[in-house]
């Protein structure tokens, strides 16, 4: 499928510093309603959409894709430029870097602009979907704490785009398992993570984010992968397009084996939490 690439610049020019995220909140209502999408956007500022092109079968479950809409980048001019970065194994490819009106940089926010972007993509091209865009998760996951309960009550599993590189997975966060090592929903992404990325691909326990809060409150599976992000809360951030993509391929796969079953998974909390980020 090809990527739409202008959107994907469109989305890493908006500024969204946290709490100020309303420009990337009116963004992607606007896309929504211009691709027909059902959404609402409640009260804290998020945004919930559901994609169908039929009726919903008894039983059904939606897939869930999420991203947050805040970075920690303090700009409001983003001018968004092409140059030749290196991937996390060394090679050289197109990326995309921030720079404001003087020429320094400013940090691109691919944390999680580039999570925002894989949702978009995905919400176009997937048959069923919903996605949900929370704020404020760089400052302790507010939005997602707050996540509407009516619209989670049909979800299946969700899949969040929100670790940097091309090789990361989280298996832990905050404390919190994510999923089960012994269940279908693992070896379902496992063998899509395993062809998909193959140099490096390792499962890590990483600090928070909006699935945590999800797997504190509800009852399925959860993942989170690497989007294509590099050098992440600094100024020189960038995002290798490549690795964007392959982020959200990986993703469609992953929904595409995991089908719209549910896949329960009691919260777990190992005895001691570490972080590798």
């Amino acid at each position: 499928m090809e990527r739409n690439y202008q959107l994907l610049k469109d989305v890493l020019s908006v500024p969204s510093k946290t709490y100020n995220e309303e420009l990337m909140v009116e963004f992607i209502s606007n896309w929504l309603t211009e691709n027909n999408i059902d959404h609402e956007v409640d009260e804290y500022m998020n945004v919930y959409a559901t994609k169908t092109t039929g009726p919903v079968p008894d039983n059904f479950y939606f897939p869930c894709v999420v991203s947050h809409t805040d970075t920690v980048h303090n700009i409001d001019t983003i001018n968004v430029v092409e140059e030749q970065k290196k991937n996390a194994q060394g090679e050289m490819k197109l990326s995309l870097k921030a720079y404001n009106d003087l020429g320094n940089p400013t940090g691109i926010g691919g944390d999680d602009k580039c999570g925002i972007y894989a949702c978009l993509e995905l919400l176009k091209e997937l048959p069923f979907l919903k996605a949900s865009f929370f704020v404020s998760e760089e400052t302790g996951c507010h939005g997602s704490r707050k996540a509407d309960r009516s619209f989670f009550s049909d979800i299946g599993y969700a899949i969040q785009f929100d670790a940097p590189e091309n090789w990361m997975v989280t298996e832990r966060c905050w404390g919190t398992t994510l999923f089960d090592r012994r269940s279908d929903f693992f070896k379902h992404c496992d063998n899509v993570l395993t062809e998909s990325f193959p140099d490096k691909l390792q499962y890590f326990s990483h600090p928070y984010t909006d699935v945590y809060a999800l797997k504190e409150s509800f009852d399925f599976s959860c993942i989170n992968i690497s989007i294509g992000y590099y050098d992440y809360h600094t100024k020189n951030e960038y995002v290798v397009v490549e690795d964007v993509y392959n982020g959200i391929d990986v993703g469609k796969k992953m929904i595409e084996k995991l089908g719209y079953s549910k896949y329960r998974f009691k919260m777990e909390k190992p005895d001691k939490f570490y972080s590798v980020l």
